[in-house]
């Protein structure tokens, strides 16, 4: 497994922004809290035309913000590139050992692109995710982490239920156990050292405050983890999901 950080340019950041934007005020708020100047565009898209024009708009006002960010992003790349050379060994080593296969035989085509989109989403079939451009190159090792943690799993996942990854994204319960079971998977002290939002959780804050049954839904997820290989946790865990979903439902943001 290995990664490539990139600088796309300005029109990748442009149609990412734009995709979130048109998502409505959960997503794009994260954009207009960094960029009030694409405040006027909210509100724009109309849910019955292609609007082409909006996004043009966008991408106008994204490179004039790119313009003025370019050295920054280009420097950027250049560090988390030597970050992530640094710690890619412990980082193939640990996830090689939780997964139970070399990982160094998978994923060698990872590309990480440095964007302006704060909301930084993942394309699974790509290979490809994105890492906001304001990012520490600790940071950036973070969100790579928690990202691959998500490749690895539905490699494994799609090799053992041969299922489509059309499922593997929300609001799909496979999606869902995907995103809590992060923190089982990065939760070793060797991955700690080197990602600095492990001391926040590695998972969406929703899942630390989930009680099942009236307990907490780690505590289930933990026991599961570490009773079980990583071929038998997918298996129990989703039982787990299954049966109390609307359970869990009722308690996501």
């Amino acid at each position: 497994m290995k990664l490539i950080y990139k600088d796309p340019g300005y029109r990748y950041s442009a149609e990412s922004i734009s995709e979130f934007i048109e998502q409505g005020e959960f997503w794009s708020e994260p954009i207009f809290h960094f960029f009030p100047e694409l405040l006027k565009f909210k509100d724009s898209f109309n849910k019955n035309s292609d609007n082409k024009d909006i996004v043009g708009e966008i991408s106008d006002t994204v490179a004039e913000s790119y313009n003025l960010r370019q050295k920054e992003i280009q420097s950027k790349a250049i560090s988390y590139q030597e970050h992530w050379n640094r710690h890619e060994k412990l980082i193939n080593d640990r996830f090689s050992s939780i997964f139970e296969f070399d990982t160094r035989e998978v994923f060698n085509d990872l590309i990480c692109n440095i964007t302006l989109n704060p909301i930084s989403p993942r394309y699974l079939k790509e290979h490809v995710f994105d890492v906001f451009y304001m990012n520490s190159d600790a940071g950036s090792i973070g969100s790579a982490l928690h990202e691959i943690a998500h490749y690895l799993w539905f490699y494994l996942w799609n090799q053992k239920y041969k299922d489509s990854y059309e499922q593997y994204e929300a609001p799909s319960l496979i999606w869902i156990l995907s995103e809590a079971i992060v923190e089982q998977i990065l939760n070793y002290e060797d991955f700690n050292k080197i990602n600095p939002y492990h001391q926040n959780g590695n998972a969406y804050s929703y899942f630390y405050n989930m009680t099942i049954t009236g307990r907490p839904l780690y505590n289930y997820l933990d026991e599961i983890y570490k009773n079980n290989s990583i071929d038998k946790f997918m298996d129990k865990s989703y039982e787990f999901m299954v049966k109390n979903e609307e359970e869990i439902r009722s308690q996501m943001l």
